[in-house]
């Protein structure tokens, strides 16, 4: 194997590529190499303590184990696998809830609780009503616009 001009790989994984026909066998290799790669740190370890050899070697595991993750996520199971849209749904519902959440924080800190009488001289028990002491903050009403519009999007 020759390499090239600098950072140009000639070998023979520069022209292949992972489809669902070959995932299974790519797989297969990938985790070989990668269990290669761990004895071969385990080795540069016992003998010699070669830090640079042992850091591309780490780095190679990664990157293989970064591939092995793209290529389920593209090829795998059809079972295991989920559409994009329903990734993007949930990420939305995730957001929404979690700006909700900050607007309720916002508006805690800023109102406060004030004992009121109902009026009814049988009932001296005070009702509890929150007040809004301070007008919203600019960062609030954006907050309060960006969770409408997503709720908008969301259908809900």
């Amino acid at each position: 194997m020759n390499k090239g001009h600098y950072g140009e790989y000639s070998g023979n994984a520069k022209h292949s590529k992972v489809t669902v026909s070959n995932y299974k066998a790519t797989k297969k290799d990938d985790e070989a190499h990668m269990t290669y790669l761990k004895e071969d740190i385990n080795y540069d370890n016992k003998h010699g303590h070669s830090d640079s050899s042992m850091t591309a070697d780490e780095k190679h595991i990664s990157k293989l184990a970064g591939d092995l993750k793209y290529d389920e996520k593209k090829h795998g199971s059809p079972a295991k696998m989920t559409s994009p849209l329903n990734d993007r749904t949930d990420r939305k519902i995730k957001k929404a809830n979690k700006t909700a959440n900050q607007i309720s924080k916002m508006q805690n800190e800023r109102s406060s609780i004030k004992d009121t009488y109902s009026g009814d001289p049988d009932d001296l028990e005070p009702e509890r009503v929150r007040t809004a002491d301070k007008p919203a903050s600019k960062r609030e009403v954006r907050k309060i616009k960006k969770f409408e519009k997503t709720r908008k999007q969301l259908g809900q």
